[in-house]
């Protein structure tokens, strides 16, 4: 498989996409509103993202399916239409998907937490990403499990998959940085994280959202230290900032935020992108600094 032949290739630095939340926003969608939906009410909107983000030179660009698990449909009511809103996600990115790229199916957090934040059991996290996931596996290359801040949801979810497909996985956290390591907001620790996820022969250990590229830095020398496997690293572009009309935005400069980038590959990461507050141009300036990687 392709992707694999990329994993095996030591000269190959993959290139994943940047922010989907911030372009949709920037396209004048509600807060508050799942931007799932748009998949089914603006796909032209959804596959001209996923088009800026090959043509920038992204090697690969993940569906607009990180809210659309059964249970974090719920939330928005939205359940009962889970099969359109995933199936329509995978009709939008492959009319925008060229030859030699990839399809990466994106799996979010559901929303629900277990005892004693939430009332959620594994069981309901496992079935709700089977459902996700069986629509999705027809159409997607490989996956990536994003933004997870428990280790038991992150289980769940490598289990659920594991039981319908047999493509990649990039298994991806999100942490905190605190005087004492890196953790998540429920507690876990980086490396108590990195050992579960080699435990279910993941392909790829990641960390994505939460911080910013200057942090990430600092997380990419710890998880070397920890694994030997591909990382993945998808910062955000800096702290968020909201405005007065309760919009968000994230200041840090996309030259700024590249420079980092290319201090993280130098220190051996193999897939790089971006999460919040990053855009098409963030890949484009990351894209120039892999071709002069390669030329030099």
């Amino acid at each position: 498989m392709l992707f694999d032949n990329w994993l095996n290739d030591d000269s190959k630095i993959i290139l994943f996409d940047g922010g989907m939340g911030t372009e949709i926003f920037k396209r004048g969608i509600k807060l508050g509103k799942l931007p799932d939906l748009l998949n089914i009410e603006e796909p032209q909107v959804i596959s001209e993202i996923h088009k800026a983000y090959y043509d920038a030179g992204s090697n690969m660009v993940q569906t607009n399916t990180f809210g659309s698990s059964y249970l974090n449909l719920q939330n928005y009511k939205l359940e009962d239409r889970i099969n359109e809103i995933n199936e329509k996600a995978i009709e939008n990115i492959r009319v925008s998907c060229p030859n030699g790229a990839l399809v990466v199916g994106d799996i979010g957090p559901s929303g629900h937490y277990r005892p004693p934040v939430g009332k959620i059991t594994p069981e309901e996290w496992f079935q709700s990403y089977v459902k996700q996931v069986e629509i999705l596996e027809k159409g997607v290359d490989l996956w990536h499990v994003e933004t997870i801040s428990d280790i038991e949801e992150m289980k769940a979810t490598l289990e659920a998959i594991k039981k319908v497909s047999s493509k990649p996985i990039i298994s991806s956290m999100t942490y905190k940085k605190t005087k004492r390591g890196f953790f998540t907001i429920m507690g876990d620790s980086l490396e108590k994280c990195i050992t579960i996820q080699e435990s279910y022969k993941v392909s790829v250990i990641g960390s994505n959202c939460t911080l910013g590229s200057f942090d990430m830095i600092d997380l990419l020398k710890d998880m070397k230290k920890i694994t030997s496997l591909p990382i993945s690293i998808k910062p955000n572009a800096g702290k968020p900032r909201l405005d007065l009309g309760g919009q968000t935005h994230y200041d840090q400069s996309i030259e700024e935020f590249a420079d980092h980038i290319h201090k993280m590959i130098d220190l051996g990461v193999k897939i790089v992108g971006g999460c919040c507050g990053t855009s098409p141009k963030t890949i484009y300036e990351i894209k120039k600094i892999i071709k002069s990687i390669s030329r030099s």
